[in-house]
């Protein structure tokens, strides 16, 4: 106790140090079978150390205990060579030993203990000069949707990717009619088996050739149900005398919920070219016909063949295999955040700074949202209220908050300040860092659909000549390429892949631009050209076959919250009622808003609200009302991204504002 006299802590301490002593002697001379043969070896130094301290003298033990911690231990005798080898590594002062509980600091000496195991990562962790992924599965088990999920993500990381379905090769050697009945694939009818192995065979053939080519991934979607079939695979690759060293993974797609199982089958049917002429119940019949015919030889991929990756009802359990490499540290992710489930997606421009509202003005980082930017922000408060409203009842569920992410800049986190104030910022989502280029004329904001190409190649020709021969990869000055920009986006967009509820991302032309381009499948080389318009929602809504649907709403002008006039106090009711370092949290919501925010809890998460009308025109309106004056400090941080009203009067209301762009 630090209230006690120091003659009495120092007799505590002594009591205590004498106590120690004794459980260590106790311990030295015990040989249970609870502590094993190997503990009085490790605790006799540790007693002697002590010992030698005496009870006046409670330095022994603390240099005894000091001797534990840091593990200072006599090196256990052995004749085996791997121990004599490390015994000559310690004495020469090359491996410090350490204690048991902190974890060996032994290095590993070239091959001691090295186990098959290891030897086998040895030998496939290198990255391979082009993968194959062979999917392996039944009918109907998602296989075709994790293809297109894997060839848009891996062709927007910038992995030259194509997708080789072995159905389409079959369709081609024999007409649907035929080649997707049930019958054509039994076993026992050899001339159906021979046309399936030459269309698997010349699948596989053109997969090589473009992985030859320069492509880095081929998908071989195909059923690959049976070992021999998928030995046949390695088999290929490993002869094919090609310009570079390719490897197989294979992914299993397994799938036993009924419910998944009956979606998918339900999706073949209506949209496979086999049952085109089929009526929904007779499709059905005859793909479950297939199925089993399949099952009755289908083996599932074992340790024993190599890497795999296993899917489990395309959403609950991943399994992986001897995957390594850089290309496993993208793909598992994915993996594990897809699922078929759909929910909205909206993408959003940051709203128009304070410096720029119609015209060309410099906009730095720190630009607050102009009177433009705020009624755009209420629009989209709007906006997402009713399509949020009607998702939930679409789908009969219980209303769950959006998520929202924005980039750090301020005006990204004032566009949702009438949406939420429950969001995350990351810099994931802060636009391309442009180094030299931009600076005064080309900081964050773009008054345009896309950047400022044309004005780049007038003010620096040079390095736009240079950067046109590859936009994806060519950096700007101390800056970043937009491969960077992918690079700090791939963790975003695998967490709105696996989210389930709506999400909203705000940020910046760049940023959009490549997130456009995998929901579009636009090639990421062009992704630079991709136009993103101003006060205007993108809205993206994943389909069950994998792939998105893209619309675009422009945001309708919507009136601003109302606002006090030049006789009303310069602190609102809440705020004068709110102790100043404990600001009420709703003081920072405009007051308009903030009477409605119940409404909107389900849809947007706490604190959401509407806007309501304000005033229309002629108004002197000189803040919000709500609003702190930066003098009373900000009640939270999204507004202080908020532009202060003018004094005078002309401070239009949204509907006098004309079109938003």
């Amino acid at each position: 106790s630090a209230a006690a006299p120091a003659s009495g802590r120092a007799a505590g301490a002594e009591g205590s140090l004498a106590r120690g002593r004794v459980v260590l002697r106790e311990l030295a001379g015990t040989r249970t079978a609870h502590c094993g043969r190997g503990r009085p070896r490790l605790i006799r130094p540790l007693v002697r150390a002590a010992g030698a301290g005496g009870a006046a003298q409670p330095r022994g033990m603390e240099a005894a205990m000091q001797h534990l911690v840091e593990g200072h231990l006599p090196l256990r005798h052995s004749n085996s060579r791997d121990d004599i080898a490390l015994s000559e590594l310690r004495s020469s002062g090359k491996i410090v030993a350490d204690g048991y509980y902190s974890g060996s600091s032994e290095v590993q000496v070239q091959g001691l203990n090295l186990t098959r195991a290891h030897s086998e990562r040895e030998r496939l962790t290198p990255d391979a000069s082009g993968i194959v992924l062979a999917l392996v599965g039944l009918p109907a088990r998602g296989k075709s949707f994790v293809s297109r999920k894997l060839e848009r993500f891996l062709q927007w990381r910038g992995h030259p990717t194509r997708m080789f379905n072995v159905g389409k090769y079959r369709r081609e050697a024999v007409a649907p009619e035929e080649s997707g009945r049930s019958d054509f694939f039994d076993q026992e009818n050899t001339s159906a088996l021979a046309a399936r192995e030459a269309a698997a065979v010349a699948a596989l053939k053109d997969a090589l050739d473009y992985l030859n080519r320069g492509g880095r991934v081929a998908i071989l979607d195909a059923t690959n149900s049976t070992k021999a079939r998928r030995k046949l695979i390695v088999d290929q690759v490993q002869q094919y005398r090609g310009c570079g060293r390719f490897a197989v993974v294979f992914v299993e797609a397994i799938c036993d919920d009924p419910e998944v199982l009956e979606a998918n089958m339900l999706g073949k049917v209506r949209n496979s070219p086999d049952f085109e002429r089929m009526s929904i119940p007779e499709a059905m019949a005859d793909l479950k016909d297939r199925i089993e015919k399949y099952a009755a030889v289908y083996e599932t991929v074992q340790d024993s063949e190599g890497p795999y990756i296993k899917v489990f009802d395309l959403s609950s359990k991943i399994m992986a295999n001897h995957c390594y490499g850089r290309l496993a540290k993208s793909m598992l992710p994915l993996m594990m955040a897809m699922h078929i489930g759909a929910r909205p997606v909206w993408l959003v421009r940051a709203g128009t700074g304070q410096g720029n509202p119609q015209s060309p003005d410099k906009s730095d980082r720190l630009s607050k949202l102009s009177d433009l930017g705020r009624t755009s922000a209420l629009a989209l408060s709007e906006f997402l209220r009713q399509r949020a409203t009607k998702y939930w009842a679409t789908v009969g569920k219980t209303p769950e908050p959006t998520q929202v992410l924005t980039s750090t800049m301020p005006r990204a986190r004032a566009s949702v300040y009438y949406v939420t104030r429950d969001h995350e910022q990351t810099s994931a989502l802060n636009p391309i860092d442009k180094g030299t280029i931009g600076a005064g004329w080309w900081d964050v904001e773009c008054h345009g659909d896309t950047p400022p190409w044309q004005e780049m190649q007038q003010r620096h020709p040079v390095f736009y000549a240079k950067w046109r021969q590859d936009p994806l990869r060519r950096r700007f000055p101390g800056g970043e390429s937009y491969m960077d920009v992918i690079q700090r986006l791939e963790g975003v967009l695998v967490e709105v892949e696996m989210s389930t509820r709506p999400v909203l991302l705000v940020s910046h032309i760049s940023v959009l631009q490549l997130f456009v381009a995998y929901f579009k499948g636009v090639p990421i080389e062009d992704a630079w050209q991709v136009s993103i318009p101003k006060n205007t929602v993108l809205e993206i809504s994943p389909t069950s076959g994998g792939g998105f649907l893209y619309s675009e709403h422009p945001l309708s002008a919507v009136p601003l919250p109302e606002t006090s006039d030049a006789s009303t106090s310069s602190r609102c009711p809440s705020d004068a009622s709110a102790p100043d370092d404990d600001a009420d949290e709703d003081a920072a919501v405009p007051a308009a808003a903030s009477r409605n925010a119940g409404a909107q809890e389900g849809a947007f998460g706490s604190g959401a609200g509407a806007h309501g009308a304000g005033p229309h025109c002629g108004a002197d309106v000189r803040r919000p009302r709500g609003l702190k004056r930066s003098s009373d400090g900000p009640p939270a941080h999204e507004a202080e991204a908020i532009a202060p009203m003018p004094k005078k009067a002309g401070n239009r209301c949204g509907a006098c504002l004309g079109r938003l762009d």
